[in-house]
């Protein structure tokens, strides 16, 4: 096999709870993800060594790159002397919440799986991705999850279903590391367990569902466009709209896509970056 094409699928946060930090330094987390159709454009190849190349100047493209990082730790976790050529056409935006980087590390750990004929199993590779980042090891499989401790410990959930997703993106950008600090700040805040949105997420009960998303960020960060986002949302048909992950993405849920559309048009207009989505329940580890 002398190359292979992947899909490096975006997430959401249905709820995103934050808790304090811990004596590592990371914070507990309870969060409900879902993935979704947005994604990346991966070319894999075999090389003498790691590679990355990157169509967008915002994203780094050396060893400070996610997707660098998960080729090494495949290659170290299973004692292969292997490289890789990476090739990646962004469009999920960066600094938006919606896993971006870790997507594309994601895709980069399975697709070496395949690549290098290696067979790991789904829990295997989700060991590598959890030594990458947090959202690594839930990407690899995609789907809807709960995940808690530092987002390493998942849980399979079904996926969410029925409904249509809009992004929308203003034109600022949240570092993952300023938005913790945000947090760190607030005055301490009871821990709210995400886990309460698995009934009407088992149920397909979406107007529940719906009623009960949430995000400690949002309070943190207390911005005025991602209220101005949402409040537009709403106005224009979403059953319920959040900020996904830190920020800045808000997305909004749909109940079809005409009255999405309609919304997303508006936006448009105003000059937002939007993309119309639906939820991704599974895709195979060789996708």
């Amino acid at each position: 096999m002398k190359e292979l094409f992947l899909k490096a699928y975006a997430k959401i946060n249905l709820a995103l709870a934050v808790g304090n930090v811990r004596s590592d330094g990371y914070h507990n987390l309870s969060s409900i993800m879902q993935t979704i159709s947005l994604y990346d454009e991966i070319i894999l190849k075999k090389s003498e060594n790691i590679v990355c190349d990157i169509d967008k100047d915002v994203v780094p493209d050396g060893e400070e790159n996610i997707a660098v990082k998960a080729a090494k730790a495949f290659f170290k976790f299973l004692k292969i002397d292997g490289g890789a050529h990476i090739s990646i056409k962004k469009s999920i935006p960066s600094q938006a919440g919606l896993g971006g980087g870790s997507a594309d590390a994601a895709a980069v750990i399975r697709g070496l799986n395949r690549l290098y004929l290696v067979g790991a199993d789904k829990y295997t590779l989700c060991k590598i991705g959890a030594k990458v980042g947090a959202d690594v090891a839930f990407l690899i499989c995609g789907g809807a999850a709960l995940a808690e401790g530092v987002g390493d410990v998942l849980r399979k959930l079904p996926s969410l279903s029925g409904c249509k997703i809009l992004i929308v993106k203003p034109d600022i950008g949240i570092s993952t590391a300023a938005a913790y600090a945000k947090i760190d700040k607030l005055q301490k805040h009871d821990f709210k367990n995400a886990d309460f949105l698995i009934p009407p997420l088992k149920n397909g009960d979406l107007k529940r569902l719906c009623l009960g998303l949430f995000n400690d960020f949002e309070e943190a960060l207390d911005l005025d466009i991602i209220q101005i986002i949402k409040e537009k949302m709403l106005r224009r048909g979403a059953m319920a709209s959040l900020m996904t992950g830190s920020g800045s993405a808000v997305f909004g849920i749909y109940e079809d896509e005409e009255t999405l559309k309609k919304a997303q048009i508006e936006f448009e207009k105003e000059g937002f970056l939007s993309f119309a989505c639906r939820p991704i329940e599974k895709y195979d580890l060789l996708e």
